[in-house]
């Protein structure tokens, strides 16, 4: 053997399996005998024989051959490396070396040397866990200390390591982006399991290198945290450039090693101790503006400036610059993420060409900008105030708006917080950290900001609301007592949870009266409520929030803040005026506050399979089949998206989103745009396929045609029975009618884990819901209602899932759903502020959900049985446990038995972790969807500039239309950079390909954020286009200024397209998508029109009037549009008749004056017009009247009355125009295409011809 172990010196790791029958040692006594013969990283204690790993090749080869254990001899095997590659250290390559320092690049080629050790210095290449690891022993009193650091490879940029030879030595620097992960032996560890012992178990997270003091790596003190502490031994956040001297014979091995991270370029580096180097004037900068100081200090906590730049001078320039320029040229350092190395040049270049004076930002309507920053063990990273939705809290102070701040927990690199059994030391020096900012405060300049609170989100992303009350600003304790009384909850977790409602982002909507909010029970039977968390609100209230949130129809239902309610209100008819009715259900705690405050609006959404749902379904019973031929459907379609109108305009239609952006593209089809190579829709259409591509591969995101996303009521009529449900979607088909779905479909929310969590229900069509479009209604009788059978759901703003594909709905084989009634809450007596504080770090310390998840989806994909083997029932359970862990405080305690042993390739897991192939169906579409998968990059797409979107009249808006442009970008610039986000595409369409952010939100989370900001600059840029051409006390444009108004869209483009050069931005123009696209049909019939038949180009009914085409070319129905104020009027002269009995009654309009009246949306119906005057139907859809204002008549019980004539073109030499009759709709509530104008009540001939 002894031959054997000298072949394999080179592979650096050694594993020996030792057989002896009456091995009685622990791990750790195994370890500390087997340590006589090298570095040992590994023991595990097995019935009969036991594994010892080392860490290098032993340097007692002869005698570990002639191994005795207590005076026996064991048998010894040599096991090869490739196998038990799961544990912990496997090793690639490792050198020794002469000595590690820490410190910072002065320049390109000065290296600052702030701490040296040259005490067992190692360097460890592990390319199966992508990380360099080095370790090294640092003298503690009268012990010697054991460290080593992690760099991951994913925290390093391309080049960032010089191999550079020396004289008899080389050196190697390591440059990296991030503070690396600094751990510390500790002989306290090592015997906590007799059976394993390992290197890795016996460390403890450091965060200073100790010289004296308190050994457990964290120092109690009372000072607040600061980016930039005086109270460490080594600043290891800033001291992030690593120089290591080793043997010159290595250096070949060492770049074979590194791969692209080697610098090709690499030069010799200067070396200064940092004695040798001046130090900063920090004094000097005390002068500055808190918002420059902030910035400073940003730029300094991602290293991209060092402390050595500031110098005296620096300060000087800074100071005598404007704050708003001086940050701005700050914050653009930290936008750029580019090293600066001549920081004075820097700042006096870049002050020079910002001569003239700046002007603070113009902040959109709902919106704030926030500070925002990331505490992780070793650093502060600052960020640049970002644009968000606003709160509650922060509509309140909102003139001390800039006091506020929000603190995320992080670890190194952007690492979510390490969670571990709450009695594991492990991590404590991190969430000692934690708690120190959270009683101590986080200092920033001259500002010391504290804890004030966090949402339930917040919790789950390790981040809370922090705020400074000095200056004479409120307190903390004003601002909790301001926030309502919480004094009857008697729970730790609810009562911070009840605090962080008031924090979620909302919209202020409508200031309410108590008497217009009030209180009615809730619907239970059998001991469940069945309207948990649900109410109700007017019809009135819910048009007016319609018209606030900008949408096209009246929605159904709205998920709310209101006082110490939370919630969703459900449209019903016949509460009165501006009323909300609350229940018990949804009020969390009391507050005069009478605010209503919307988080979203009930819309359609397409239905998306993942990953857990085809778990399930294929467990259920539904074939592998039917999921693969709905995947490869979805593929086939992507493929002809880009070229072909037909398959874009149905593929978009089927991937609706609450947003806009897909009725936005269609529109852009339909207009010509994509045939006309306009690079906006050609990259929207290119990023939209990638991103399907990408969610397809890596998490099984498959379309659903026959299903929708629906937020969750419940029955307030109690027409419906045991296991039914009435769902009527408005789809995206432009339908007039909305598609009532009857006969059997099956409900599933999101996370699902149990096979109970499918359910089978009956969609019923039901007469007293009629009005409810876009929800599910879910039934309010019987055992248990559905929502709590569906992973625990409840009424307050779940979303669900609902397929009513028969292909998938009858293979369904329907199972118990499981028990999620779950565990109460722990009760304390009186709740104070700093129990709220230790909950937030035990929650870090314990909260295992995504562990749960990752268990769970490795175990049903490998075990027989799949989601219902006894292990994955059991890790349902614990999921559904630590879903309510923020509730009640009682954290899931997560076994080592149901740890998976191997993953399958679907998860993608590192390479030092064990893989299997998938033979079920995740595997099968993870691999024919990850082929060719390429990153997205927008193409400068051959596209030559429009005219016909220029028309007439644009040159008198040319010179204001240049300065929205800049305006626009610079916002457009900022909110990427705040996010890291490459291009204006993916902000404006939300389809994000990756951040460049340490966060620790998820990236569904980030898009959802980013997607609220980019509406906030969207509707202030809206504002900006339309204001000028509102009528008089509205906010609405006047249908005789819709002219004027094309022709100012019309400038937009033209000063965004005219001269478009390869890389500009070009979305700016689209904030008007909808009047180009009417400006572009316009063209488009022109052009059809003049082909056929010169005489018949136009209808018209004023000669003056440039808006005077109605496109009728299309072959198809339109879809259905909302006759906004910023619409294009056809201004065609048509008469309307109402016939009621013997009376009738006509009248002339033209199209706008249609727009002012009320009527709501137009739909093309049946073939459409040609020039040569083929009939056409048009119908005009309106609100229907209140019950007051209803006629007596027949059809009043009726939800609509409909009456529809030939409409058909004329010539313009016609001397008088044919009459067009319309068909008018009355209904109840807004259908889609509502507008946002009230009828024109002094109109009292439209009202007689509309029955009023």
């Amino acid at each position: 053997m002894e031959g054997e172990i000298e072949k394999r010196h080179k592979d650096d790791i050694l594993k020996i399996r030792i057989y002896l029958s009456d091995l009685n040692m622990t791990a750790l006594q195994l370890r500390r005998e087997m340590e006589r013969y090298g570095q040992v990283g590994n023991v595990i204690i097995d019935p009969d024989s036991a594994l010892v790993i080392f860490e290098s090749r032993p340097h007692n080869i002869r005698d570990l051959v002639r191994l005795n254990i207590g005076g026996h001899r064991p048998g010894l095997k040599l096991l090869k490396n490739d196998l038990d590659n799961d544990l912990d250290n496997v090793l690639d390559s490792r050198f020794s070396a002469e000595s590690l320092e820490l410190g910072a690049m002065l320049s390109e080629d000065v290296f600052c040397s702030e701490f040296m050790v040259k005490s067992a210095v190692t360097i460890h290449f592990q390319k199966k866990k992508r990380q360099i690891k080095i370790t090294f022993e640092h003298p503690f009193n009268e012990t010697i200390m054991k460290y080593h650091v992690e760099m991951r490879f994913q925290d390093m940029d391309k080049g960032c390591i010089q191999v550079n030879q020396l004289d008899s030595k080389a050196e190697i620097l390591i440059q990296l982006q991030f503070p690396p992960m600094f751990w510390r032996f500790d002989s306290k560890l090592e015997g906590s399991n007799p059976q394993k012992w390992s290197a890795n178990h016996s460390l403890r997270r450091a965060v200073d290198i100790l010289k004296g003091g308190d050994i457990t790596g964290v120092a109690m003190r009372d000072s607040p945290v600061e980016p930039n502490p005086t109270n460490l031994n080594a600043k290891l956040g800033r001291w992030i450039v690593f120089r290591l001297v080793i043997d010159q014979r290595c250096i070949e091995d060492v770049k074979s090693l590194i791969g692209n991270l080697f610098n090709e370029n690499s030069q010799g580096i200067e070396v200064r101790e940092s004695s040798r180097v001046p130090r900063p004037n920090m004094e000097a900068f005390k002068p500055l503006a808190f918002e420059v100081r902030y910035m400073l200090e940003s730029a300094l906590s991602f290293n991209y400036i060092v402390e050595y730049d500031l110098t005296a001078e620096v300060a000087e320039i800074l100071c005598a610059l404007e704050p708003l320029k001086a940050s701005m040229i700050l914050q653009h350092i930290i936008w750029d993420r580019q090293r600066i190395w001549n920081f004075k040049g820097y700042l006096s270049t870049q002050a020079a060409k910002l001569k003239t004076p700046t002007r603070p930002r113009i902040v959109p309507d709902q919106c704030v900008y926030l500070r925002k920053v990331i505490v992780t063990p070793t650093t502060i990273h600052l960020q640049p105030p970002t644009l968000e939705t606003s709160n509650r809290i922060i509509r309140q102070y909102l003139h001390v708006q800039d006091y506020f701040l929000r603190v995320e927990f992080s670890d190194e690199g952007s690492s979510k917080l390490w969670s571990k059994d709450s009695a594991s030391n492990e991590n404590n020096a991190i969430y000692n950290r934690i708690f120190a900012a959270l009683t101590q405060g986080i200092k920033i300049g001259n500002r010391t900001y504290e804890f004030l609170s966090f949402s339930a989100s917040q919790l789950r992303e390790n981040s809370a609301w922090f705020y400074c009350p000095e200056g004479g600003n409120p307190t903390i304790e004003s601002i909790h007592n301001w926030m309502g009384d919480f004094s009857r909850i008697k729970s730790i977790p609810k009562y911070a949870a009840r605090m962080g409602q008031c924090f979620s982002s909302t919209r202020a909507i409508a200031n309410l009266s108590s008497e217009q909010v009030q209180m009615i029970n809730d619907i239970e039977y059998n001991g469940h409520v069945f309207s948990d968390g649900c109410g109700r609100i007017s019809k009135d209230l819910a048009r007016m929030i319609g018209i606030e949130l900008g949408k096209e129809s009246m929605p159904s239902a709205f998920q709310i803040r209101l006082g110490g309610s939370k919630g969703v209100l459900a449209l019903y008819p016949t509460l009165p005026k501006k009323m909300v009715q609350i229940r018990p259900s949804m009020e969390k705690f009391t507050v005069k506050h009478y605010v209503l405050e919307v988080i979203k609006a009930s819309s359609y959404i397409s239905s998306y399979l993942n990953r857990q749902i085809i778990l399930l379904l294929t467990h259920l019973g539904v074939p592998d089949d039917v999921i693969l031929d709905l995947k490869n459907k979805q593929v086939e379609d992507l493929a002809k998206l880009e070229t072909d109108d037909t398959t874009a305009i149905k593929v978009l239609r089927e991937n609706w989103d609450e947003h806009g952006t897909a009725k936005m593209m269609v529109e852009m089809v339909k207009a010509g745009f994509l045939q006309n190579q306009d690079p906006f829709i050609k990259n929207l259409l290119a990023l939209f396929k990638h991103q399907q591509h990408e969610e397809l591969a890596k998490r099984a995101r498959i379309l659903v045609p026959e299903g929708a996303y629906l937020l969750g009521v419940c029955d307030e009529t109690g027409d419906l029975n045991e296991g039914e449900i009435f769902v009527q979607v408005s789809g995206s088909e432009g339908s007039s009618k909305p598609r009532i779905i009857e006969g059997d479909c099956i409900v599933v929310r999101c996370p699902c884990f149990h096979p109970g969590d499918v359910r089978v229900v009956r969609a019923v069509s039901c007469k007293s819901l009629a009005h409810m479009h876009d929800v599910v209604v879910f039934n309010t009788k019987g055992s248990r209602g559905i929502p709590s059978m569906c992973s625990g759901g409840d009424l307050d703003g779940d979303d669900f899932r609902v397929i009513w594909d028969e292909r998938i709905v009858k293979k369904v084989k329907q199972h118990e759903p499981m028990d999620y009634s779950g565990q109460g809450a722990l009760a304390a007596k009186d709740v104070t502020i700093h129990d709220i504080k230790k909950f937030f770090v035990q929650y870090a310390v314990s909260d295992n959900l995504g562990k749960i998840a990752r268990a769970h989806l490795a175990l049903s994909d490998k075990l027989e049985g799949g989601p219902s083997h006894t292990k994955c029932l059991k890790l349902a359970q614990l999921h559904s446990d630590a879903v309510d862990f923020p509730k009640t405080g009682i954290p899931a305690q997560m076994t080592p038995d149901l740890r998976p042993e191997s993953y399958p390739d679907f998860m993608e897991k590192p390479p030092d972790k064990k893989t299997y192939e998938s033979k079920r169906i995740l595997g099968r579409i993870f691999r024919e969807c990850s082929s060719g998968l390429e990153s997205w990059v927008p193409q400068d797409y051959q596209q030559s500039f429009n005219k016909l979107l220029v028309i007439d009249g644009h040159e008198d808006y040319l010179a204001g239309a240049k300065k929205c442009k800049e305006g626009y970008d610079r916002e457009m610039s900022s909110l990427k950079n705040q996010y890291g986000v490459k291009s204006d595409l993916e902000v404006v369409s939300g389809f994000i390909t990756g951040i460049g952010i340490i966060t620790n939100k998820k990236p569904q989370e980030i898009r959802k954020v980013i997607q609220g900001a980019y509406a906030g600059i969207k509707r202030k840029w809206r504002k900006e286009l339309e204001e000028e051409f509102y009528a008089p006390d509205s906010k609405v444009v006047d249908p005789q200024n819709l002219p004027f108004l094309e022709r100012k869209a019309s400038a937009w483009y033209a000063v965004c397209y005219q001269d478009l050069k390869p890389g500009d931005p070009y979305t700016f123009p689209w904030v008007a998508w909808d009047i180009l696209c009417t400006i572009a049909h316009r063209v488009r019939t022109q052009q059809l029109t003049e082909e056929e038949d010169p005489t018949r180009a136009s209808v018209s009914g004023d000669e003056d009037n440039e808006s005077t085409v109605v496109d009728l070319s299309e072959e198809e129905p339109f879809e259905n549009e909302t006759m906004r104020s910023s619409q294009s009027s056809s201004m065609m002269d048509i008469a309307l008749e109402r016939e009621r009995g013997k009376m009738s009654t006509e009248r002339r309009y033209t199209h706008s004056q249609f727009i002012m009246a009320g009527l709501t949306s137009r739909t093309w119906r049946g073939p459409q017009t040609t020039p040569s005057g083929t009939p056409l139907t048009l119908a005009v859809t309106m609100p229907k009247l209140t019950s007051e204002e209803e006629p007596s008549s027949p059809v009043e019980t009726l939800n609509s009355y409909d009456v529809e004539a030939p409409l058909s073109a004329h010539s313009p030499n016609q001397s008088e125009p044919r009459p067009m009759r319309i068909a008018v709709t009355l209904q109840t509530g807004f259908q889609t295409g509502a507008m946002s104008v009230e009828p024109d009540v002094d109109d009292k001939a439209l009202h007689e011809v509309l029955g009023y």
